[in-house]
């Protein structure tokens, strides 16, 4: 009844599957079924039952490294030890590149002995493996680049420049601080003699003296015919009348 089951299950993943969005997680939630029911016989000491379980999801495309992990188990449990370490390189490699569902560690906790040393053996250098690959690939990848930018730099043509995007502002002509730069060179002397050409000069002609009028000028006078220096008129008393300002006799108490 079980291998019946089991084929009617195998037959369902095998048929072409639909293009909905549900059918790869139905998928999926199978898978992990057969997995599940398969750690379950393994514990129960069913090992060639669990073997069949492990391998129905690795055939149909299950990528939990701990599938391999289990079908090993079991190999090692029917003596199958060729085909255990197989298992376990598989699905070492699956955890490298980061294929891991749940805790492969607590997965693995039960298993225990030398076949637990050599699986961890076969774990740690598929890491170890995995990061030097990645490491190649880089270095090839840097080598590329390198290799396509020497050609850029080797097909360029000799002196030629690569044009700027921006014009410079044209430079200003530099100006001249120094107000002596034509004053530069030695002294030159034009000649020894200061009073060189000061004798041959000709003499002005002679000018007739100018006549000079000793003749004082007279006064101008005024509108009224007074003399414009006096002035206070004619009169030498403004006041009129005679020197006397008293008048008559020249003594008052006479009388």
């Amino acid at each position: 009844m079980k291998k019946l089951a089991l084929t009617i299950l195998a037959l369902g993943l095998s048929l072409p599957l639909a293009s909905n969005p549900g059918t790869t997680q139905a998928q999926n939630a199978i898978l992990a079924d057969l997995y599940g029911r398969g750690v379950h016989a393994h514990y129960a000491g069913k090992s060639q039952e669990a073997y069949d379980h492990f391998s129905m999801a690795i055939n149909n495309g299950i990528e939990d490294p701990r599938a391999y992990y289990f079908r090993g188990i079991t190999a090692c449990a029917l003596g199958r030890q060729y085909e255990a370490e197989s298992d376990w390189q598989r699905g070492a490699e699956l955890e490298a590149r980061g294929k891991i569902v749940g805790s492969i560690g607590r997965s693995l906790t039960r298993f225990q002995g030398p076949d637990r040393i050599k699986l961890e053996e076969v774990r740690q250098k598929a890491k170890l493996d995995f990061l030097a690959q990645a490491a190649m690939r880089s270095k090839a990848r840097y080598g590329e680049i390198q290799s396509t930018q020497g050609d850029m730099l080797r097909s360029r043509p000799l002196g030629a420049a690569p044009r700027s995007s921006i014009t410079p502002p044209p430079v200003p002509p530099a100006a001249d601080d120094n107000p002596f730069s034509d004053d530069l060179g030695e002294p030159k002397v034009d000649s020894d003699d200061a009073l060189e050409g000061a004798m041959t000069a000709p003499p002005a002609e002679d000018a007739a003296p100018a006549v000079v009028d000793d003749t004082p000028a007279a006064p101008a006078a005024d509108a009224d015919g007074t003399d414009a220096a006096d002035p206070f008129g004619s009169d030498s008393d403004p006041f009129g009348g005679s020197s006397d300002p008293f008048g008559g006799d020249s003594d008052p108490f006479s009388n």
